[in-house]
């Protein structure tokens, strides 16, 4: 008896700490329709999949210039288009208990109206509706060939000039 009631106590306190599981990761910011101005610094946080029977590796940043939320993944010549903003350690134990590389509190926004360099032209844009996604590398007891990639996303808005 005095055991059930340990573990049900047990059980009670870590979800009303807020200690659960979670199945994905998460953007913590920019918020959900956040404007980004180009050039400039946007705070930005991830809050990984890491937990206990759950390691994470890194995590890479994209800004993606269209929505691919609900778009069928297919082998394409451009699936979508976009800019890479970084591939950062997300520090959990026994994974990464020392990041080499953490992501920074911000990230710049980057100014699609210059040249790309080679071929590539910029093209000046306002009131854009974009993606920043994350793709993270996690791995668990159950094992997989290689890391398992998860997906999160927040759309946010590009060079927003209306109020």
């Amino acid at each position: 008896m005095k055991f059930s009631v340990s573990k049900s106590l047990l059980a009670l306190l870590a979800v009303a700490s807020g200690v659960v599981a979670q199945d994905k990761g998460s953007i913590v910011k920019p918020a959900a329709g956040t404007a980004l101005v180009p050039g400039q610094p946007f705070d930005f946080e991830y809050f990984g999949l890491a937990d206990y029977g759950v390691s994470s590796y890194a995590y890479s940043v994209w800004l993606l210039t269209a929505d691919v939320v609900d778009k069928p993944l297919t082998v394409s010549k451009a699936f979508t288009s976009g800019v890479f903003l970084g591939r950062f350690d997300y520090p959990n134990y026994p994974a990464v208990p020392y990041a080499a590389h953490p992501a920074p509190a911000q990230l710049t926004t980057p100014d699609f109206s210059k040249a790309q360099g080679g071929w590539g032209s910029g093209l000046s844009a306002s009131n854009v509706n974009l993606t920043l996604a994350v793709f993270e590398e996690t791995a668990d007891g159950a094992g997989s060939i290689g890391h398992k990639i998860s997906f999160a996303a927040v759309p946010v808005i590009y060079n927003a000039t209306l109020a």
